[in-house]
Order: structure tokens, then sequence, then C-alpha cells
């Protein structure tokens, strides 16, 4: 008997993601011809038909490949269809000039400090003197003056913007905002400022989803008017609410590092123990005649409402689809398997959403819950014991393993950390969780009894406080992280291959599993000594977009100089940018020192036969690098051949005298230079035919040789 016949949906899934990955990472000029996917599905309706008659038993499989290619056509079709790009009228089709467009708020505002944010439907563009359709999806900063605060889901606003690709990253290692958007199948952002906006309509779109975003703000009023602030706000919300928008960067660093970065958002833990307060409340109904049956309904009408309260995150939609489902089944009197309710849930919210597939939560909500169902019994049936606390304490040491091990090579890839005591930090975090969820429902649901509302909320304060506090210890702790490891996502989907079949050994305990696994350990180790290879004979020199400063990096062997102004590796933000930049490159630190330094003019500086300074110039293997902080001395009469002539630090200079004595391949203007002094030397530099970078405008100059 095939053992995939009992898990039809799952094995349907899979066309489904493999087509929406294609159509978001492949090239957008391809797609398949509607005439190939009508072929296709005639051919399949056919083999369905008669696959009986004119096909053996042992070829019934071509009747599953044929599902499989229709799929997988289907979906990519439908994602290639999905690119704004594509689309006849896309609002980016008519240039960065400045201009009026129309649109809907399509996802609820995000209020930053010094700016609204808001993802805008472009519904219509002003050309000329006339309006025209255009379609599109674009996000939208408008200036905290006005009435911006006051911007909700489903309004209809007029905007006048000058609209452009997202930047990418500025440095190595930073944050690719550009792939950000673009895997949100956004293409196009603007600023707007305070006075270039009009509301011209309200409640326009979802009214439902209004209404329980409505819902939310009112919750979150009672938490802060009981006394709730700060990182215990913050943290509550979060918990409770799905909000994270005040979670801020620190405390969010502290929950990634201990491994309980789920804890900050609403998922299948929570929408589960909504489900048992519900099932209690409601069990009176179970006692009439169709009683069962209104029970069932209520309680998913409840659980889709508290899904849309929480802003319908991916991972609050997993959890309440297959509790729907469960619950359904269960009233039916069938008992479906959780593989297929999974299975189903995100085939479901897939074809509502398709580029879910991309998000994290969405991902990491599957995969746990995937590891859970597949590993919790292997992993507990380890440890037996007959003592309940030790039970009770196994059971979720248990969980959170299988959670690990399904999640974890993702969570490499994305993160490039491992928290090492994930297990200790779970068995206090997840207990105390439930109960700060439970304290926070009856904070909520008391919230407008004067003292007793004060007493729980405060109560409430303190259990938030006591976590962060806990979270923040553990993290604190020596060797609590390991950092720094890097995986490709052919290594993830390597690292799955071993952890796959080393599951199926364990479960089946075929030896034939176990050879498997070699397979992808194989690949692995080989794909690690292949990039270790490539890196440690890779030679990189870097200028970096700092703002007002001057840094570069040379980069051989595995190892990195860097030079230039290092007062900015003590900012937190741009020390975080260089130790991911060298977790990517595979790079450690060797030596740092200041430069330009005029006292050390005097004082040559060589490593190991590749890298040499003297008074200005800097060589790098056979690449050689002058720094022009100062006007030349004059007097000076020869000329100098150099690869690459960085202008740092606002010297007065002018370009035709420079290169009167400097023969270069390209003139570098670091960050430490005015804007408009670039640009003037940038228009200098085309007058003169030589080829220039503004690391201001253009982001970290970065070449490898």
């Amino acid at each position: 008997m095939n053992p995939w016949r009992q898990f039809p949906l799952l094995r349907l899934i899979l066309p489904v993601v493999l087509g929406i990955g294609a159509g978001i990472f492949l090239d957008k000029g391809i797609s398949p011809p509607l005439g190939l996917l009508g072929a296709v599905f005639c051919g399949y309706g056919l083999l369905a038909l008669y696959s009986k008659t004119i096909l053996p038993y042992s070829l019934r499989w071509i009747v599953g490949v044929a599902i499989f290619i229709l799929f997988f056509m289907l979906f990519f079709r439908i994602m290639m269809m999905e690119h704004d790009a594509r689309k006849l009228n896309y609002f980016g089709n008519l240039g960065p000039l400045p201009r009026f467009y129309s649109g809907e708020i399509i996802e609820p505002v995000i209020r930053k400090e010094k700016c609204s944010k808001i993802i805008l439907e472009i519904t219509a563009a002003k050309k000329g003197e006339k309006w025209i359709t255009a379609q599109g999806k674009a996000m939208v900063l408008i200036g905290i003056k006005g009435q911006s605060q006051l911007l909700y889901y489903g309004d209809r606003i007029v905007i006048r913007a000058s609209f452009r690709e997202p930047e990418g990253p500025q440095n190595p290692g930073s944050f690719d905002n550009r792939r950000y958007l673009m895997l949100k199948g956004i293409n196009r952002q603007a600023y707007v400022k305070p006075g270039e906006w009009k509301l011209t309509g309200r409640k326009v779109r979802n009214p439902v989803v209004r209404l329980a975003l409505g819902w939310r703000d009112q919750m979150l009023s009672i938490l802060r008017s009981n006394g709730l602030t700060g990182r215990e706000f913050a943290v509550a919300g979060a918990l409770l609410l799905g909000y994270v928008d005040e979670v801020d960067n620190e405390l969010m660093a502290d929950y990634s590092a201990t491994g309980v970065m789920h804890i900050l958002s609403v998922s299948g833990m929570h929408v589960g123990m909504i489900f048992l307060v519900l099932e209690k409340l409601l069990s009176f109904l179970s006692r009439r005649k169709y009683g069962k049956y209104l029970q069932s309904v209520l309680i998913i009408v409840f659980i889709w409402l508290y899904a849309l309260i929480t802003g319908l995150s991916p991972a609050v939609m997993r959890a309440a689809a297959m509790l729907s489902l469960l619950i359904a089944g269960k009233t039916m009197k069938r008992n479906p398997d959780v593989l297929n309710i999974l299975a189903a849930s995100a085939l479901f919210l897939l074809v509502w959403q398709p580029f879910l597939l991309v998000d994290l939560g969405f991902q990491l909500s599957y995969l746990a819950v995937a590891g859970i169902v597949l590993l919790y019994k292997p992993v507990y049936d380890v440890f037996v014991t007959s003592n309940w606390l030790l039970d009770k304490i196994w059971s979720i040491m248990a969980v959170s393993i299988a959670a690990q091990l399904a999640t974890l090579p993702v969570c490499l890839y994305y993160f490039h950390q491992f928290p090492n005591y994930f297990l200790l930090t779970n068995i206090v975090v997840i207990p105390l969780s439930n109960l700060i969820i439970y304290t926070g429902i009856l904070a909520l649901a008391t919230g407008y009894i004067p003292w007793l509302s004060i007493v729980i909320a405060r109560m409430l304060s303190f259990l938030v406080w006591f976590l962060n506090t806990f979270i923040h210890r553990m993290g604190a702790l020596p060797f609590s992280v390991s950092r720094g490891i890097v995986l490709t996502i052919p290594e993830s989907l390597m690292m799955y291959g071993i952890l796959i079949t080393l599951g199926l050994f364990i479960s089946g305990k075929k030896k034939i599993w176990l050879f498997a696994a070699f397979i992808p350990a194989i690949l692995l180790s080989g794909s690690f000594l292949v990039d270790h290879y490539h890196q440690y004979s890779r030679k990189e020199f870097v200028v970096y977009d700092v703002k007002k400063s001057g840094l570069y990096d040379f980069t051989a062997g595995g190892k990195s100089i860097l030079a230039g102004d290092l007062s900015v590796v003590k900012d937190p933000f741009f020390a975080d940018i260089l130790k991911k930049s060298r977790w990517i490159s595979r790079t450690k630190g060797l030596f740092d020192f200041q430069y330009p330094d005029h006292d050390l003019s005097t004082k040559p500086f060589a490593h190991d036969g590749i890298f040499y300074k003297r008074g200005r110039f800097l060589q790098f293997y056979n690449k050689r690098i002058m720094i022009i902080d100062h006007p030349l001395p004059k007097g000076v009469r020869q000329r100098i051949k150099v690869s690459y002539l960085v202008i740092s630090g606002n010297p007065r200079v002018k370009l035709k005298e420079l290169l009167r004595h400097i023969r270069t391949d390209e003139i570098i203007f670091d960050p430490s230079n005015s804007l408009s002094k670039i640009k003037s030397w940038t228009k200098e530099a085309h007058g003169l035919g030589v080829r220039c970078f503004s690391v201001t405008e253009s982001g970290a100059f970065n070449v490898v040789f």
C-alpha cells in the first residue's frame, strides 16, 4: 500500500508551494502560455476519466504526475500575473516624476515617531490634466504632522508623490529593504510631506477587518489606561493582541538570542488557549439536541474574530484554520490526520494570499507544528518516568526540541545564530507566557471595573516584567548564543534532507534511510568546503557607507584589516552591520587602525606581504589606493598611478588639479564629504571623462578581485 495515499492534501501542497516559489523568484519574463496550461488540463481530464481502462495499475502514478504538473503550472501562472511590473497599467511605469495618485490603505497603519507607514493600493494616477486607471502596491511614508496619525485601514487618500524603487542594502550585511518589499509584492516607495495628501473617503475597504482593528485599538487603550507602559505594555500587546509596533530592537534581540522569539507573536499556542477557554464556557450547549453544532459554530466564529483582532498574522491564521477544520471534523465524528489538516490550512492561506509563502512567520509557524507532530513522540519516548513533575518538564522539553529541530535550518539562514540554552529558557517561558495570557485575558475582560482592573493589570505588568528580566538575564549568560553560523538556501535544504532521512530512520528503523542521510550530509560538507575555498581565495576592498565618516575594509584569506575613522565602530547599529558582514564573508578582524593620521606618515605599516601603508598610500595586493583629505603640497611634479583615488573629509581640491599628478581607474567619494561637494566633483569628473562613485548616493563601494 502506498503510504502517501492517506495524505492527499500533503501531496497537493508540494506543487502549489513550488509553483508559487518559482513565480516569486524566477525571471518575471518567464510564464507558461495559456495554451500549454489548457493542454495539460485536458490531458489530465482524459487520464482521470479513462485511467482505469487505458492505463495498467503499475502506471497509475502518471495521473499523480499530471496533477503535480497541472497545479505547478497553474500557480506559477497566477504568480506571474501577480507581479505588478507585468500589468499594463502599472503605476510604476509612469516614471519617477511627482504626480497625484489615488489609492486605498490595505494594511494596518504603522505609526512611528516621525512618520506613519502605510501600504497603499494605487487605483488611479493623474497624467497631465486627466486621471487614468492605475494598479500596483506601494509603501508610503507620510510625515507625522497634521492628521496623518488619524489615517486608518480602508481609508482612501490622494497623495502627491515621486515614487522610486526601494533602496538596496547600503552596506554588506545590512538589511535589504528592496528584497524584503519585493517579496511582499511591493516594488515602489515614496515619502509624502505632511501637506501633500488628502483624505477622500473612509470605511471603503473590508468592514469586518476595520471593525476588528478598531476592537484591537480599544483593547490596547484598556491596557494603557490601567497603567501598563514601556516594555511591559509592548510585550503584553504583542502576546495578547499581536501588536508589535512598540517592541524595541534591544528587546527583540533578547528574545531572539534566547530562542523564544515565537512568544512575541500571537501563534497557535495563544489560539489553542482561547479554544480551551471557549470550550469550557460553552460546554453547557453540548447537552442540548443540536447544541454540539451550535457550540462548534460559535467557537469557530470567536476564534476567527480573535484572529482578526490580532491583525491576521500568518501564525494565527494557520492556527485558526487548523482548529476550525479539526473542530468541524470532530463535530461530524471524523478524525482527520493532523498532517492533512496542516496541509489544508496552508493551501487555504496560500490560495488566498500567495505571498505568505515567503513570510518568515508563516514558514516558522508551519515548520514548528510539523516538527511537533512528527518528532514529539520519538523525542518524548527517549525518556520515560513515572514522576508527574519530571514528566511535565520533559514534555515541555520534548516539544521545544521537536520545534527547534524543525525550524533550525530556517533560523540559521535568517538569524545566523543558535540559542544554546533554549531548553532551559522554554521550561520557564512556556508556563509563564501561558499565565500571562490568561491574566491578560482577565485584564481585558475586567478593563472597565475600576478597582479590579487596576489590580489585575498590576499583576499582568509584574509578570511581563519578570518575563523580560528573565529572558534578558538568560541572554547575558556566558555562551548563551552561538553566533556567526551562515547557511545558504541550498545548504538549508541539505540540512532538511539530513533531518528528514534521520527522522524516517528513527521512526521506521530501516537502514536505507540511514544510508540516504549520507547523501545530503556529503553534499553539505562539500558545499562548506567549496564555500570556504572561495572565501579564503577572495580579495575584497570596501568603502563603507557610514554617515560623515570614512571607513575602509581590506579582506583576504578570511581575515580583515579595517582602516579609517574607527569611532563609528562604537555605534551599536553599525557594529551589528559590520559583524553580520563578517559572518557572511566568514572573515575575522585582524588589525584596526585609525587612518588618515598625519602622525603616522613617517611610520610605515606592513602585513604579511599583502598590505602596506605609508602616508597617503595604501597597498593591498596589486591595488594601490590613495586617500586625499587635504590638498596636495605645492611643488609636487611627478605623476602617480593608483587603482583607486579616495577623496575624504571635504578637502578643498579641484579634480582637474589632482588629475594632473594622479592617474586613476576610479575616484571614490566617501561619506565624510558634503553632498554639495560630491555633486560638484561628480559633475567635474564627468566633464573630464573620469569614472567616479559616490558612496553617499549609491551605498558602499565594494570591489572583489
